[in-house]
């Protein structure tokens, strides 16, 4: 199974497993309201369709959100992305230039000095934010990017939230970009 198959199905049992309580108490509510009967059993006839489909397009979507935020940035979009804490290495960035773009990214805050670089990255447009931290390695040239969501974001609507901040700040420092 490719990489996007396995992303989706990870989303979707989750999103079914997040759908099923909603849907199970309509169903009590229904047979608690009008009794059970064939007619009250035909109208919840819809609730499993909803249950499948609403996490059907959920997913898809989330998928392809999430892939479409990796294109061109060399970040693997495969299942692994749903994970709390991502981490990339990037080759050809000097470290000046990036405690710079850090440094004035309007999404960054409290950057600090040296090796490693410490700061929070702001998520979304909210005030969500995740911790990250970026290591430049002389030896090799390699900047190593690492960002951890915060705990109350491991699941649910916004699961992938460290995978967008990464893919965030690799946009603001990959090396093509000349600022």
């Amino acid at each position: 199974m490719t990489p996007r198959r396995r992303l989706f199905v990870r989303l979707l049992r989750g999103a079914c497993a997040d759908f099923a309580a909603p849907v199970l108490l309509l169903c009590v509510l229904d047979l608690v309201d009008k009794g059970f009967s064939l007619a009250t059993l035909r109208g919840m006839a819809g609730y499993p369709v909803a249950w499948v489909g609403f996490p059907l397009l959920w997913a898809g979507c989330r998928t392809g959100l999430l892939g479409r935020r990796a294109r061109d940035l060399g970040v693997e979009a495969g299942e692994q992305l749903l994970d709390a804490t991502q981490s990339h290495t990037l080759t050809g960035v000097p470290f000046d230039r990036v405690r710079a773009e850090l440094g004035s990214a309007r999404r960054a805050s409290g950057v600090g000095d040296g090796n490693p670089v410490d700061f929070r990255w702001r998520l979304y447009r909210t005030r969500l934010s995740a911790a990250g931290s970026v290591t430049f390695d002389d030896a090799s040239g390699e900047t190593h990017v690492e960002v951890r969501a915060p705990e109350h974001l491991g699941s649910g609507v916004l699961q992938g939230a460290a995978f967008t901040a990464l893919c965030q700040i690799v946009r603001t420092l990959r090396p093509g970009d000349a600022k």
